[in-house]
């Protein structure tokens, strides 16, 4: 049998590293990929069976972890991977495009898409005023009637602190 290469970009490879939740370093050593000069960039060749072969290993472990961890995840644990995910991902503005956050909340948690935005909703009632939702961007989370791209967190902070001498 003929082996079977596929050539990736630097970028797209490191991008599906991502989404997998692996470091594009140890997924490289994982495939035995080899690396490739070509022009300004780099490529990859892997392994079509070892690609293959580890994508589902890495779903069917993921398959396996996630009932027990959707049971986990409390209000609590659920605000505080949000607020993690929108600090870690807030350009210098102080808004996170929330597609990238729902991703990365979604992976923390192992929770699904429905959960998150029902979670989103929730959490957005009962902390009226500490999240600032904005409607631009080129991906969106509906979240009931409307689409949002950006979150930000409003951090209550005292207008003046009184010191005593």
């Amino acid at each position: 049998m003929e082996e079977v290469k596929i050539t990736l970009r630097k970028s797209d490879f490191d991008r599906f590293a991502e989404r997998l939740g692996v470091n594009p370093d140890e997924l490289l050593a994982a495939l035995k990929a080899e690396v490739v000069k070509v022009g300004p960039g780099f490529r990859y060749v892997v392994d079509m069976e070892s690609f293959f072969y580890f994508v589902i290993g890495r779903l069917y472990a993921g398959s396996q972890r996630r009932p027990e961890k959707a049971q986990e995840v409390t209000a609590e644990r659920f605000e505080e991977a949000l607020n993690k995910a929108i600090d870690r991902l807030a350009g210098a503005s102080g808004y996170a495009k929330l597609a990238e956050v729902r991703d990365s909340v979604m992976q923390e948690l192992g929770i699904g898409e429905e959960e998150f935005i029902k979670r989103l909703g929730e959490l957005l009632q009962a902390k009226r005023g500490l999240y600032v939702l904005l409607e631009g961007g080129d991906v969106k989370v509906q979240i009931g009637p409307k689409k949002y791209g950006f979150i930000k967190r409003i951090e209550k902070r005292p207008i003046a602190e009184v010191i005593h001498y």
